[in-house]
């Protein structure tokens, strides 16, 4: 699962996701793995970090606040849609997904 934010450097912020997911892969016995993405990298289409999300079996963007990272945000959002990659949005994500929409 690739997480998209802008807290990426202090995994902390994202704890209750983390669990979330954890014991989601546990509830389905499946092995976890969660690729980080600084939300802010995919503004250029080239970033080595798009790699994580073209290979992630899912994307999830979670919640966060200000513009910083927002553009990131919606082109992965964006990937998700026109890919059919399964996407979860919380919060910020859910609203960005419908305003990528």
């Amino acid at each position: 699962i690739a997480i998209v934010g802008k807290y990426t450097g202090l995994l902390d912020s994202y704890l209750s996701v983390i669990k979330a997911l954890e014991h989601g892969a546990i509830n389905s016995k499946r092995k976890l793995e969660i690729l980080w993405v600084e939300s802010s990298d995919l503004n250029d289409d080239n970033h080595e970090n798009w790699k994580f999300i073209k290979e992630a079996d899912g994307i999830l963007v979670p919640g966060g606040f200000g513009q910083r990272g927002t553009l990131g945000k919606i082109k992965a959002i964006k990937y998700a849609r026109e890919n059919r990659v399964p996407y979860l949005g919380v919060c910020l994500g859910m609203q960005l997904a419908v305003i990528e929409f």
